[in-house]
């Protein structure tokens, strides 16, 4: 720690020279001349605010070049005066964040006092940079239809992002707790700030997603995956996605760098209150409701909440007019949410009857079956059950904001968000209830130091708790049960029990009590300067992120595994298991520096390079009781031993240095019409911290014991199952990490055109491509036969290697005329060698997120009024039209044979599964859901230790196809009140979107598709996921 405190310390000494890499401010740069084209050196530049009345001021230096880079998003107008030469003055200027734009002068030559007025237009031209982004206005963000008020599917309009596949839960990529791969890089590699701190601060719950929270790797989210802890949408100013190529200035991962930034108030007062409302009876049934004959059931959404912002006024005491500004906003939702139909699989009649008393309380636990059973009363079995149902989930999101005005040299401002919310479901047979509470608090300082030398500060802190409870009920028929107490376990406070029964070839019901706490604390300390000197403008940066995520397991977990009828009816597992855990405080560092050039060496020409240095060390634990790992060759599982404790899970990389370069040419500067070519490339390095965190639930926090012979309910002996750190290490598993770890790495490089086409339309089209190099996946081995000191080890394995090149093309408008539109597409191939945290592929071939072809569409229009009449005006003005369409082709399928086993290293792999020759591979019929499946018969299982020669992910599943509407009228009332009245359609045609693909050749539904696509994409709700049935929403909102 001391060793941090040093480093820490050395970098806020120099805090005036260094500076960090999440600016969310925009830059206006330029040059000004005279009439013969000569360079004017201090020339006055004034920038206005036109909503603060804030002033930024600088002078051009003696190369005749000026920068301003610490303003706020917003509408600007900006002043450039010189003694003898005419004042120019050019107003509408907008800025988006992190935008750079460059505005040239040539003053005419006379009296200061004589001013002249420019068109304004913002070009939608990058002219200085060769980053791929992507930026969402507030207009847009308020007009597009956004199912569940949550942004993550505005952020799909950017070229080559990806959302995550649907066959997730069956991959388990790691980092697939993510939303979005983002051209070619693994959906826990995108990095989120609000504000300019770090919004990577969900504390996750449970497998993968947990690991990739306690290591700060996701994207804060609600407990139903939407983005209100993030920011409210009513709070949201707009938001940039940097996809490719960006500077050194930013880079905690080479994935997408989401950065927002929040609404603040303005001199005048200003405000809303909304209500979002939906119920079942708008709606059409999902596919598979209709399928089996299940009713739709019940959807009731009350989203309410209200915005007020203004300049802070105290009566009698202070008026805050051009100096101090408020903003409040509160968003709340109540939804019962609908899940459809699916077949699962419970023990029938006869089982129950027929089992020892000691099982019967735990069988009629499960709901009563109520569709084909597969048993006899001689030979019990399985049964059906199938049933739709709808529970309760709630979000209560708050953020204030208070911004002051010191003077045209220093500006701060002051946020805090608050957003407690839980959502209940049902994936184990059980009821859980998923409960997280998030808080964030954002202090922020810019400041204009001289005319060429400015500074910007961030310092966040945020906390996150998360919890999943759960409960057996009535659903179903079932009857209510204490399962830990049926198992023996009632007398721990925390536990989770879990049983499984499995029938090969028809199903395996899994019942599972969640008894977990995950808690996240971080701390973000930024600081950007920015300095001009000639032609160049430099860039440097510091940025220290502290991550403490304390782990509240369950104290036992008694599971019990029946492979048979028999061990069933005697209560006497096949394969009894109980764990125990231990509470751990995982703690990690990651300190960045970067230097960045911006060389213009022409005024058409721009040159940026840059270099990042990070430094991202093995985690330690708070008390000091850290992870273990393995010393020795992992391919020679004889010569490994296990490593005291406190010893670094890897040694330190010092040299992890990240060059950027980039070039911007202006080829045509004819106004309306300009033409840039850009290009760079670099490289990104990644974190290690989510593998990190995987140590911290394995041995020596984790025990297990199979008590042979058991029946249950287990013994307080059997329960009791000590964490032990001494020989024979088989009591838990052990991650073993490679001793000189090398962080992954990204390198990504573009090439694009963009196009003018008239002052308010724009044209991109690019070349991206990426190769990911040194990635990250663990690899289960069994090295027991060949160590009999060891069990099962986890690897972390290092090689991964991944490609991904892509053909994009942009379309932007910005408002004119009442039009805005988005347009996307993308023809891509991403290739990797294993995208699984487990079972790492033998075999090179499609990525998981590989998706070919996909376009994706945003449209606002203000339809125009009929001016021939009064009644003509009343009857057609305010009206608008919104639209969103998504389309893409299918993601591939990993098919799940047997597990193969190297016999000289113990690891194991999916062995995938045979091709019979001259067979296809699919089937059609309306007998498939969406009228296709993977057809059993061209395939078979390898014989014995074998792999399969079927290709890796060369199978498909089901694209998708979605279109959502919205029509609204504004009602003017007086003045600035009006009220708003919004109809939303998702996916308005009823379209049915297929997801989730059974892979596992055992199974009775082998290749066919047994959700849609919105219940098997699990990072958030499925009634606010794309590729559901058709939901109408209605809204009122009342602005003043």
């Amino acid at each position: 720690m001391k060793h941090w405190l040093c480093l820490l310390l050395c970098g806020l000494f120099f805090l005036p020279l260094l500076a960090a890499a999440q600016s969310t401010n925009a830059t206006i740069s330029g040059g000004v001349t005279d009439p013969m084209g000569r360079f004017i050196a201090n020339a006055q530049i004034q920038v206005a605010n036109d909503e603060t009345g804030a002033v930024y001021s600088t002078k051009t230096n003696n190369a005749g070049i000026y920068l301003i880079p610490v303003l706020p998003p917003g509408h600007y107008h900006v002043q450039v005066s010189k003694p003898g030469f005419e004042t120019i003055i050019k107003p509408d200027v907008v800025l988006y964040v992190q935008g750079a734009l460059s505005l040239n002068f040539t003053l005419p030559v006379g009296a200061a006092s004589e001013s002249v007025t420019v068109n304004a237009s913002s070009s939608l031209l990058n002219t200085t940079s060769p980053a791929v982004s992507t930026v969402i206005t507030r207009k847009f963000v308020k007009n597009i239809p956004l199912n569940g008020r949550s942004f993550q599917d505005l952020i799909s309009l950017t070229p080559g992002v990806i959302n995550q596949s649907p066959q997730y839960y069956q991959t388990e990529v790691v980092g697939g707790g993510g939303d979005f791969s983002v051209n070619g890089s693994r959906t826990q590699s995108n990095y989120y700030t609000v504000d300019g701190v770090t919004a990577n601060i969900s504390s996750g719950n449970g497998g993968g997603v947990g690991n990739a929270a306690t290591g700060g790797a996701l994207g804060a989210t609600t407990a139903l995956g939407t983005t209100q802890t993030l920011v409210p949408v009513d709070a949201l100013e707009e938001f940039r996605v940097q996809s490719s190529t960006y500077s050194a200035e930013y880079g905690h991962s080479p994935g997408g760098q989401f950065s927002l930034v929040t609404r603040a108030g303005t001199n005048r007062p200003h405000g809303s209150v909304f209500e979002y409302l939906r119920n079942n009876y708008f709606d059409a049934n999902d596919w598979f409701n209709d399928h089996y004959g299940a009713p739709t059931p019940a959807l009731r959404q009350n989203d309410f909440g209200g915005s007020f912002g203004g300049p802070v006024w105290i009566p009698r005491l202070y008026n805050g007019v051009d100096r101090s500004f408020f903003f409040v906003a509160y968003e709340g939702l109540r939804l019962t949410q609908p899940t459809a139909a699916t077949i699962q699989y419970v023990p029938d009649s006869y089982m129950r009857e027929q089992a020892v008393a000691a099982m019967q309380p735990i069988l009629n636990a499960y709901p009563v079956p109520n569709g084909i059973d597969y048993g006899t009363a001689s030979d019990p079995s399985l049964a059906q059950f199938i049933a739709s149902y709808s529970l309760p989930s709630s979000i209560d999101s708050t953020s204030v904001r208070i911004d002051h005005i010191f003077g045209p040299k220093l500006v701060v401002f002051f946020r805090l968000g608050v957003t407690p919310s839980s959502t209940e479901s049902r994936p184990y047979f059980s009821k859980l209830t998923t409960a997280i509470n998030a808080q964030t608090y954002t202090f922020g300082a810019s400041s204009q130091l001289s005319d060429h030398l400015s500074n910007e500060f961030r310092l966040g802190y945020a906390r996150s708790n998360s919890s999943i409870t759960g409960e057996i009920d009535a659903f179903g028929g079932a009857t209510p049960v204490n399962l830990a107490a049926a198992m023996g376990a009632g007398s721990y406070p925390q536990a989770e029990p879990a049983i499984s029964i499995n029938f090969p070839g028809i199903g395996a019901p899994f019942m599972a009590i969640e008894d977990t706490k995950n808690l996240g604390r971080q701390w973000n300390l930024v600081d950007t300067a920015s300095l001009l000197r000639g032609h160049h403008t430099l860039k440097f940066g510091i940025d220290y992120r502290y991550i403490k995520s304390p782990i509240d397991p369950p104290q036992v977990e008694p599971y019990a595994v029946f492979d048979s009828t028999h061990a069933v009816l005697a209560g006497k597992p096949d394969l009894p298991i109980v764990s125990s855990f231990l509470q751990a405080t995982p703690i990690f560092h990651e300190l960045a520096l970067f230097a960045q050039d911006e060389w213009r060496v022409l005024p058409r020409l721009t040159l940026s390079y840059g270099l990042r240095w990070a430094v991202d060390p093995p985690p330690t634990e708070q008390h000091g009781n850290d992870a273990f790992t393995l010393r020795g060759n992992i391919d020679d599982p004889a010569s490994l031993t296990l490593a005291p404790r406190g010893t670094p899970l890897w040694q330190t990389s010092w040299y992890n240095f990240a060059p950027r370069f980039g070039a911007a040419w202006v080829a045509r500067n004819r106004t309306g019409w300009e033409t840039v070519l850009r290009g760079g490339g670099g490289v990104f390095f990644d974190s290690a911290n989510e593998i990190a965190a995987v140590g911290f639930s394995g041995f020596g926090f984790h025990a297990e014991s199979i008590p042979a012979g058991a029946r249950l309910p287990y013994t307080p002996a059997q329960l009791n199952v000590p964490v032990k750190t001494t020989a024979p290490y088989t009591s838990g598993i052990i991650t073993a990490f490679p001793e000189h770890l090398q962080l992954p790495y990204t390198l990504e490089w573009n090439v694009s055109l963009q196009q003018e086409l008239g002052v308010n339309q724009a044209l991109t089209l690019a070349y991206v491509a990426s190769a990911g190099r040194r990635l990250m996946g663990l690899q289960y081995r069994n090295i027991e036969p060949l160590n009999p000191n060891f069990g099962t080890i986890q690897y972390l394995a290092s090689n991964v290697t991944s490609n991904y090149q892509s053909l994009q093309a942009q379309f932007q408008r910005s408002v004119s005329k009442g039009l805005q539109a988005l347009v996307s597409y993308t023809w891509s191939h991403a290739i990797d060698v294993g995208s699984q945290s487990t079972e790492l592929a033998l075999q090179r071939g499609n990525a998981d997120y590989d998706v070919r072809q996909n376009l994706q569409a945003g449209l606002t229009w203000d339809i125009p009024e009929v001016h021939r009449s009064h009644w003509a005006r009343q009857l057609t003005g305010g009206w608008g039209l919104d639209a969103r369409l998504i389309s893409h082709t299918p993601f591939p399928i990993t098919l799940g044979g047997a597990t193969s086993t190297d016999p000289a290293t113990g690891a194991q792999y999916n062995g995938g599964l045979n091709l019979v020759p001259n067979v296809p591979v699919y089937v059609y019929g309306s007998k498939y859901p969406g009228g296709k499946a993977l057809n059993p018969a061209a395939f078979r299982l390898p014989k014995g230790n074998a792999t399969g020669d079927a290709p890796r992910n060369f199978a498909r599943g089901f694209g998708m196809t979605q279109l959502n509407l919205a029509i609204r009228r504004d009602f003017p009332i007086h003045d600035h009140l009006s009220l708003n009245f919004r109809a939303e359609t998702f996916n308005v045609f009823n379209h049915p979107n297929f997801g989730y693909v059974d892979p596992n050749y055992t199974d009775a539904t082998f290749g066919q598709a047994t959700q849609m696509l919105n219940a098997s994409l699990g990072t958030m709700a499925s009634q606010y996921q794309q590729g559901g049935p058709r939901s109408m929403q209605f809204a009122l909102r009342l602005s003043f």
